[in-house]
């Protein structure tokens, strides 16, 4: 339990200080700006740098893991997506923002620091690997979705292709992943001051990112419910991470601590980017901020949950280890 309570307290700790301190001292969205700034382009990609340029290069080269937690996150994408467009007779750029929150994660500035905290400095490549796939999918999608939609008829296929590579490629998460893996391919060295200058980044980027998001919370609304928001919020919580440990089970040779990895990304709340892409599509914009604010209430409660099985060594690595939790 100290193991857990060290853990959870720190990391929802910082979450709730920057939820008050939002509060306290009416901090809006354009006072966030340059705190995201330091966590989007600096701190966050320096720590995903440093990480990937010092694994083995063997490790990033996982097909495995990536095919199984890729083809989770595209089994929900893809479930909440169909359920959306014949159950609930949404349009489709929605039934995209729909399915997006019940798949995308907060892999960025929850999951990289919360699954180092919780396995150690190992788990930060398949936390990345995690990520840049899940990254990928989603921003390619959701933008699908969109020109499929009547009200993204403004933007032809063109332009559409030339935003998910920009999306995609440009992403300072992305390229930071793209600069490490270069570095552990040609097994090439950091020169020290340089190394020192990153690690002092790589310092700031768990505290910055989880204040950052406290702050992001304390801006979102509980509006625009339907039908489908317990929908989005059960896949987002308990499908996703089952779907990830069944698919990883079936697959098999995979190291259990990614395994509990993969689980642990799966199970996070519903990334602040959904919000975003609802913002910038015009679809479902209260909606995707209710699923950021309810999906992180919750997780504060399912992640310790997690937290405390990893803490008495019964989290399950595949289908039988969870069976064996409910005899």
């Amino acid at each position: 339990m100290d193991v857990v309570l060290n853990l959870a307290l720190p990391f929802f700790g910082l979450i709730l200080l920057g939820f008050l301190a939002a509060k306290w001292l009416a901090i809006d969205a354009s006072g966030l700006q340059w705190l995201n700034a330091l966590v989007w382009y600096f701190a966050l990609p320096s720590l995903i740098f440093q990480t990937i340029a010092g694994a083995p290069f063997e490790q990033l080269l996982n097909g495995s893991f990536i095919l199984g937690t890729s083809l989770a996150t595209y089994l929900v994408f893809l479930l909440v997506s169909a359920l959306s467009l014949l159950v609930f007779a949404s349009r489709i750029v929605v039934a995209g923002i729909h399915a997006g929150a019940a798949s995308y994660g907060n892999v960025g500035y929850m999951g990289l620091g919360l699954a180092v905290a919780a396995f150690g400095p190992e788990a930060a490549v398949p936390a990345i690997l995690v990520f840049c796939a899940d990254n990928i999918i989603q921003f390619v999608l959701v933008p699908l979705f969109a020109v499929l939609s009547r009200t993204a008829q403004q933007s032809t296929p063109r332009e559409v292709t030339a935003d998910i590579v920009k999306s995609i490629f440009l992403h300072p998460f992305i390229l930071s992943a793209v600069a490490g893996a270069t570095v552990a391919g040609f097994s090439l060295a950091i020169p020290p001051p340089l190394e020192s200058f990153l690690g002092f980044l790589t310092n700031a980027a768990a505290p910055c990112a989880l204040f950052a998001l406290g702050v992001t919370l304390s801006l979102r609304r509980i509006e625009g419910i339907g039908r489908e928001f317990p929908v989005i919020v059960c896949c987002k919580l308990f499908v996703h991470p089952l779907l990830v440990l069944a698919i990883l089970s079936a697959i098999g040779g995979i190291d259990p601590m990614w395994v509990m990895v993969a689980v642990l990304m799966a199970s996070l709340p519903t990334a602040t980017n959904v919000f975003i892409l609802a913002t910038q599509y015009d679809a479902y914009v209260e909606g995707a901020s209710s699923c950021v604010l309810i999906t992180s209430l919750i997780s504060a409660f399912t992640l310790t949950g997690i937290l405390l099985l990893i803490d008495a060594g019964q989290m399950p690595t595949d289908i039988g280890d969870l069976m064996a939790l409910f005899r």
